[in-house]
């Protein structure tokens, strides 16, 4: 082992041997005097006004943090690495990544004395052997100084001397190196005061010197790396400084008064480096959170201009490689991040499968984990989640991460990544946060050059128009075609339709459509989705409350509904509901239009459409039944003469006009709320989308507005108001089925009826005249008819349907008048979206009928009218004169 002058050191570790009242210079190989000046015998002026110190509290200085296992033979890595020196996945990883991290030659492990472990050694052989050390107190004052002095700078260099000897000392806050003077008798106090003062000098040497050492390892990342070796420039400066004091005691210029004025400088300097390198010590940091002590003390010692020169000197050389990763990543799109240090982490490739999830899942912010378990680290105080990211980038974390994203979209899509940084301008830490600027420039480039290629090139804004033409049933003639042309396979059980079937369906109603240029349409495809309207919506619910990631992420695992036959049990299950129960769109966004439109967005997509695909078949079904009741005009009219002639309510009539109102007033329902949702909720909601999607100035704003949109579709649709709300919804409709099945009673087949009549009237006079025909026809009709109207398997099915659908609506203008209520007193929505409520409340209660109905089921079992004050308070009053529903007998 050589010291800073090139001299040898024994391999006991002793720098010097006193030869009597000389001694062997080890430098030079010579025996001369300690100093000429120093020939007389020395007594310190103030020796009796010294109190002398224990050798305990001069030999460690407790103002060092403490190290953890950094004197520890082989200290542990972070739990949470992705990778080990092996290349094995270590325990708790949160990456995927497969590198290798190169090991550490086992030579340079092995060899003590390249470590400075050996020190650790010597101080244990020489506590065993402390008694047969030589008494320092045996020589003269002057002789004493200078075997201090040169013991001193032994242990300035991380050696133990023969008088000031290193030993291990276990704390509580792991194991520390001390330095002590080995005495048994009186030692000189002033001596031994002065020499004490320089001891936890020693010690920040050692911390360093260690700290050094033991991150030199792939696995502790390139910032430990970078700051080792600024801290082993620190060192290299202290020992040049060594070398020079022991130039000076070699020429009888050192003495302890002399040293303790040279190393108090950099006795303050080696502290800060020292107390840094504990502080990491103990936290295992690295990447990220090492950058971050650094610029905390940074901040800390602003005051003192040489202690924060230093620390900002170690701070940049540490934060180097890191601005290096940062500059490739804003500037190619590249993670060259080999031990995983950045903020940025890839999950996975890119894949045909893996596109639609690529903006949300692909590139993240790398969690900050606790290296004491490995596992996440505690959310903020706002309840975000913690990202290893610098304090100092914190506040462009979501440009640094866009920017990159953006490069990749580009070269994913066949094009050269833009150009983010000038040329020959390269991202550097300064204080004057400029790379901020650097930074946002960067992000600002990419995301225009991005911007300019999905608007132009890729077409985002005809790509999104698929989604309202079909999902959002734009495209109404589509629809009415596929309902017309599968309406027998609607209604037959799903267990017994071919998915297939449903698509050359589906593919022939589009042809037949003015879409039938259209050549998007042949990604759209039949599926079969089994769950119900609530447990559409709660999987969305579910998905969103579970999700861990940013709000800009809410919806990640929410997964769309693609074509697949029926399972077994599935057939077992659900095989008899009907076909048009289950139906569903399917449609397969192209990249890079996915990334505004995931799959989390087709869900919602989906789950609109089924809504919106039942009311229009409920529509439908109504206006069938309606052109059924038109045909019984004739009969109408005679049971309306017949009243007049007897002044009495017959069954027939009352049973056929409580029938015909009841249809009126589900058609009047059903078409009002489809028209309030096509004409005052998707309409205007679509266009102030397009306005904002062709101002927007990045594709994160394109993301956040579409979210918005399917936000506010799904409240303007009442599929996200109150559960209570959907459900009165949900049972109208079921209401208005079964009233559509026990309508098909009245529809007549008037091509077997005429066959029956011909038949009838085949030989007689009126078989041949085309009147009798008629009239024969027209009776045989009104005598079916008749029979429908006065049996109890129509009747009573009528009435008992309209007291639950009045009931039922009344509750759902009531529900409906409180979502609107709470809404004005919560602030939640919109003045377009509290006017739209108003108008749905206004249509639905055109003519008081609703609440008037509320109003006097109350008062007839309550005694009052308080049912019906919050629909009427919502519209402003409900007494304008018009046609009633309930004109005529009920």
């Amino acid at each position: 082992m050589q010291t800073a002058a090139g001299g040898a050191v024994p391999a006991d570790g002793v720098s010097q041997q006193p030869l009597g009242n000389h001694y062997r210079n080890p430098v030079f190989g010579e025996a001369q005097r300690p100093s000429p000046d120093k020939s007389k015998e020395y007594t310190p002026k103030y020796a009796g006004a010294i109190r002398q110190p224990s050798t305990e509290a001069l030999m460690l200085e407790p103002s060092l943090p403490p190290l953890g296992d950094l004197f520890a033979p082989q200290p542990e890595l972070p739990l949470g690495l992705p990778c080990t020196p092996s290349g094995n996945a270590a325990p708790n990883s949160s990456s995927t990544s497969s590198s290798s991290v190169p090991p550490v030659p086992g030579w340079d492990t092995s060899r003590p004395y390249l470590t400075g472990q050996f020190i650790l050694e010597v101080s244990a052989k020489q506590a065993a052997g402390r008694a047969s050390a030589e008494v320092l107190e045996s020589y003269p004052p002057s002789l004493q100084e200078t075997l201090l002095v040169d013991d001193l700078l032994s242990a300035f260099l991380c050696l133990s001397g023969t008088y000031i000897r290193a030993r291990k000392v276990d704390a509580l806050g792991g194991t520390r190196l001390g330095y002590e003077i080995i005495t048994r008798e009186q030692l000189e106090p002033a001596l031994q005061e002065m020499a004490g003062r320089m001891l936890p000098l020693c010690e920040y040497v050692a911390v360093v010197q260690r700290y050094v050492e033991t991150r030199r390892a792939y696995e502790w990342g390139l910032v430990c790396q970078a700051l080792a070796g600024a801290m082993r420039h620190v060192l290299q400066d202290w020992e040049l400084m060594v070398a020079q004091l022991e130039h000076q005691l070699r020429a009888g210029k050192l003495t302890l008064q002399a040293l303790w004025y040279y190393v108090q400088p950099p006795m303050q300097a080696l502290r800060l480096v020292a107390s840094v390198a504990a502080e990491a010590s103990a936290a295992k940091l690295r990447g990220g959170g090492l950058l971050d002590l650094l610029h905390h003390r940074c901040a800390a010692i602003m005051g003192d201009a040489h202690g924060h020169k230093l620390a900002l000197r170690l701070l940049r050389a540490a934060a180097e490689p890191y601005f290096a990763m940062l500059e490739r990543w804003l500037v190619e799109g590249l993670l060259d991040d080999p031990y995983s240090e950045f903020m940025s982490i890839t999950r996975d490739s890119l894949t045909a499968e893996g596109q639609a999830a690529f903006w949300h899942t692909r590139y993240t912010l790398r969690p900050a984990l606790d290296p004491a378990t490995g596992l996440p680290a505690a959310a903020e105080a706002s309840g975000a989640a913690r990202h290893d990211v610098p304090v100092f980038l914190g506040r462009v974390k979501e440009a640094v991460l866009s920017t990159g994203k953006y490069l990749n979209v580009m070269r994913e899509s066949g094009r050269l990544p833009a150009r983010t940084l000038p040329l020959g301008v390269h991202l550097e830490y300064d204080e004057g946060n400029k790379y901020l600027l650097r930074i946002e420039e960067a992000h600002r480039a990419a995301s225009s050059a991005a911007m300019v290629l999905l608007r132009g090139d890729m077409g985002l804004a005809t790509g999104l128009s698929v989604l309202k033409r079909y999902f959002l049933t734009a495209q109404g003639d589509t629809l009415l075609h596929f309902m017309d042309a599968a309406d027998s396979e609607l209604r037959l059980p799903v267990a017994q339709i071919p998915l297939l079937q449903l698509q050359s369906l589906l593919d022939m109603a589009v042809r037949s459509s003015s879409a039938a240029e259209d050549l998007t349409t042949a990604s759209l495809k039949a599926a079969f989705d089994y769950r119900t309207i609530l447990n559409m919506l709660m999987n969305i619910v579910n998905a969103a409350g579970s999700e861990a990631t940013p709000l800009k992420t809410p919806l990640a695992k929410l997964k769309p509904t693609t074509p697949a036959p029926m399972t077994a049990s599935e057939k077992t299950n659900v095989g008899r509901r009907p076909c048009r129960e289950c139906f569903i769109l399917s449609y397969a966004m192209p990249w890079p239009l996915n990334i505004v439109a995931p799959e989390s967005t087709i869900a919602q997509y989906q789950m609109v459409f089924r809504h919106l695909f039942e009311l229009k078949w409920v529509e439908r079904e109504l206006s069938r039944v309606c052109s059924v009741y038109q045909q019984t005009r004739s009969l109408h009219n005679r049971l309306t003469r017949k009243q007049r002639g007897t002044a009495s309510t017959s069954v027939e009539y009352g049973s056929l006009a409580r029938s015909y109102r009841l249809c009126m007033l589900m058609t009047h329902f059903f078409r009002q709320y489809l028209l309030y949702v096509t004409f005052e909720v998707l309409e205007p909601l679509w266009r102030a989308f397009q306005s904002k999607m062709q101002t927007a100035e990045s594709l994160d704003e394109i993301i956040e507005h579409h979210r918005a949109f399917l936000n506010r579709v799904l409240k303007g649709t009442l599929l996200k108001r109150k559960v209570q709300l959907l459900r009165v919804l949900l049972e109208l409709k079921g209401l208005a089925l079964k009233f559509v099945e026990v309508s098909a009673q009245l529809a007549i087949d008037h091509e077997a009826m005429e066959e029956e009549v011909l038949e009838l009237l085949a030989g007689s006079s009126k078989g041949s005249d085309e009147r009798g025909r008629r009239q024969a026809k027209v009776e045989r009709v009104r005598s079916a008819l008749d029979a429908v109207l006065t049996s109890p398997e129509f009747t009573q099915p009528v009435r008992e349907l309209q007291a639950k659908f009045q009931a039922s609506l009344a509750e759902f203008a009531g529900q409906l008048a409180g979502v609107h209520r709470q809404a004005q007193n919560d602030r939640t929505d919109t003045r377009e979206e509290l006017e739209s409520l108003l108008n749905l409340i206004a249509r639905l209660d055109f003519n008081g009928y609703v609440s008037s109905r509320a109003a006097a089921a109350k008062a007839s079992t309550r005694g009052s009218t308080a049912v019906g004050s919050g629909l009427a308070g919502a519209t402003g009053g409900g007494d304008r004169y018009t046609v009633r529903f309930d004109a005529g007998s009920s």
